[in-house]
């Protein structure tokens, strides 16, 4: 809060407001869905009290650059610092290695208040989920303080009569930049500051307009209307995060556009006398920052530690609302002990030396981690847990399939495996079974080998996957892999692989025909509920198996690996390491009847696609992996899985010759040279 103005009472309480959306919905509470709006409510707030701040002290002429970024500086960093190093002396103990060296990137960053240029680096279709990242929040601060790096110099050189006017030609800018944006790359739109300058470009409009709003000859309707809107605009802020579908799913978007308009009409009223009733609710906005920081860290390590399915679901639930109500009491010791005095006690030249000094210990405590290795003898799980990509990293085609030769294990090849990520897991063990003939890799994540039907996820905002334009894209590549193969006879074994999940699970998905055009695509009605939608994949993976055998190739199907809902390979390492494990299975196993229950419209497909051809060979992992209760996952130590579903690279190699044996008719022991893996695997 600027310190030249009294707090007001009603931002104290929109700040707890805002704050409550994001921890409910970070508990994952029922009713909150939209509680991220929270982070925007912030952003419009920080923008109206910081640009007023600055422009206060140009129009009394006492604006320094060096004591505005001073005074940030003793605002956010004492109690940041405090939990950044407390999350740095954590980590060893709650992540995994690979989440260690994500979490050393997100400390660097966040020491640079550049976290989200991390964070947007660190997501994509093979990174770990965002929930396991303890630093994710610190993106919106960095969102802030770069924004709070230009706004001063542009106030300070814009002549007063301008600044409004230059604010709203910002703010608009940003806002027509996330149009264009977000349906390119929805990823980039939500981190970076020019796709959301414009939230707290609302604010600094806000800011710069009190003095019009003063004028005597607007002041009286400005209050009529401020006051006609002010408890719409309340109703707005607590029933739009409960409902954000209502809006549309693009984030940020029109919901978010909402509670911004919304949260600035409550800051440009005159300040509202509230009842005491309201008193904890203010004290909660005083501790907002604390509670921001705080409550984060604590999820993230508890949805690291929680691997496995053995406990009752709800447990986790509890865990997690355990976890944010001991955020409470945590943020208000971190506002009164540290938060408060810094801002006082951290002053001058001894302020910069604590804080500058505090910057180089949590950035050598980083370096330290970073450089830690893992005791000899032990499995590296950061090696094994990287994405596979096949081939290459180029194999995952953003673009119509041409054969590259990066996608090729050498000109001529006579194999090609086509699909999405189940089929890329496959090329380590498939170099090895067609080693005399060579191999071609035509993959596209999410994407399966089905030309005829696109799966799309109703409610995906523009530029995801499974909605536009990611499904002209998955259409165009599978029809481009049709062409390639028709264009080259040297080709004569096509392996089909996919997960199955995006096309079969009516719960969040439907499919769409494709293949007659973008126009005729987008008009198409939608095929809805499983049985359609197994009945319109099987039509289609028959219909392309008679395509590719009319063109003189041999066919196989092979279906994905049985998966757990947790991510085995994570679950192995914590069990190798000794760090606590919630939920896990004995060994981080499979369980066979929750795999059935999971995927059984999986199973069911699968089945019904080996009985319509029985020449075509489709191929399954479950014989040789699963007994009655259980799906192994490991193999003379040896993890089979990179993630809950993929196989590691290892473990592809290990796994295909035997799975294939039948089909290339070579002998599985010569293949191996291992023992099976149980005396059930047939």
């Amino acid at each position: 809060m600027a310190a030249d103005l009294p707090l007001r009472d009603d931002i104290q309480v929109l700040r707890a407001l805002a704050v409550s959306w994001v921890l409910l919905y970070h508990a994952q509470v029922p009713g909150a869905s939209g509680g991220y709006l929270g982070v925007d409510i912030f952003f419009v707030i920080s923008g109206f009290l910081i640009t007023g701040l600055i422009q206060r002290g140009l129009q009394r002429g006492t604006f320094s650059f060096m004591a505005f970024y001073g005074r940030r500086a003793r605002r956010l960093l004492p109690a940041a610092y405090v939990v950044l190093g407390a999350t740095l002396l954590a980590a060893p103990w709650a992540l995994n290695r690979t989440e260690q060296l994500d979490f050393v990137a997100q400390l660097l960053g966040s020491l640079g208040f550049a976290s989200n240029f991390v964070l947007w680096h660190q997501t994509g279709y093979f990174q770990g989920p965002s929930d396991l990242k303890p630093l994710l929040h610190f993106w919106s601060l960095a969102i802030e303080e770069q924004y709070y790096l230009v706004l001063p110099a542009l106030l300070f050189f814009t002549p007063a009569r301008m600044r409004a006017g230059a604010a709203i030609v910002v703010t608009a800018a940003s806002l027509a930049l996330l149009l264009w944006w977000q349906p390119r790359n929805a990823s980039a739109a939500f981190y970076l500051l020019p796709t959301r300058a414009w939230e707290l470009g609302l604010g600094s409009i806000g800011a710069l307009m009190t003095a019009t709003l003063a004028d005597p000859r607007w002041r009286d309707l400005a209050r009529r209307l401020l006051r006609w809107a002010t408890w719409p605009a309340w109703a707005l802020l607590l029933w739009v995060p409960h409902a954000p579908q209502a809006f549309g799913p693009a984030h940020p978007g029109p919901a978010a556009l909402v509670v911004g308009l919304a949260t600035l009409v409550l800051l440009l009223r005159e300040p509202m006398t509230l009842p005491r009733a309201a008193a904890p609710l203010i004290r909660i906005g005083d501790w907002s920052y604390a509670l921001y920081l705080v409550h984060w860290p604590l999820l993230a390590f508890l949805r690291n530690g929680w691997v496995g399915l053995k406990s009752d679901p709800a447990s986790l639930a509890a865990w997690r609302i355990g976890a944010v109500l001991l955020a409470v009491p945590l943020a208000w010791l971190l506002h009164r002990a540290i938060e408060r005095p810094a801002k006082a006690a951290l002053t001058g030249w001894r302020g910069a030396a604590v804080l500058g000094a505090g910057t180089v210990v949590l950035a050598a405590g980083a370096v330290m981690l970073a450089l830690h290795r893992p005791a000899p003898g032990s499995i590296d799980f950061v090696e094994l847990r990287k994405p596979n990509y096949g081939l290459s990293a180029n194999c995952d085609a953003e673009e119509p399939f041409d054969g590259r030769e990066a996608c090729r294990t050498r000109p001529g090849a006579r194999w090609m495996v086509w699909g999405d990520s189940y089929a890329m897991h496959l090329v380590p063990g498939l170099v090895r079974v067609a080693s005399d003939r060579g191999l071609a890799q035509a993959t596209k994540s999410s994407c399966g080998p089905f030309p005829g039907v696109t799966p799309v996820k109703p409610g995906t905002g523009r530029g995801n996957s499974f909605a536009p334009p990611w499904i002209e894209q998955c259409a165009a590549f599978n029809a481009s892999v049709l062409d390639w193969l028709a264009a080259h006879p040297e080709i004569d074994t096509v392996i089909l692989s996919s997960l199955l999940t995006q096309y079969l699970d009516a719960s969040t998905f439907e499919l769409r025909r494709t293949g007659t055009g973008i126009d005729a695509e987008r008009d198409a009605p939608a095929i809805r509920g499983e049985a359609a939608m197994r009945a319109a994949l099987l039509e289609d993976v028959l219909a392309t198996v008679k395509r590719l055998r009319a063109m003189g190739k041999r066919v196989m199907f092979i279906a994905p690996p049985p998966s757990a809902a947790f991510d085995v390979a994570a679950c192995l390492e914590r069990r190798q390491a000794g760090r606590w494990a919630i939920g896990a299975t004995p060994g981080c196993v499979i369980d066979v009847q929750d795999d059935q229950r999971r995927r059984a419209a999986e199973h069911r497909f699968v089945d019904a696609l080996a009985a319509a051809d029985a020449r075509l060979p489709v191929l399954r992992f479950e014989p040789l992996l699963c007994d009655a209760r259980q799906c192994h996952v490991e193999r003379d130590g040896v993890p089979l899985y990179r993630d809950q579903g993929h196989l590691s690279r290892e473990g592809s190699r290990l796994l295909l010759p035997a799975v294939m044996e039948e089909v290339t008719g070579a002998t599985q022991m010569a293949l191996l040279d291992r023992e099976p893996l149980h005396d059930n695997r047939r």
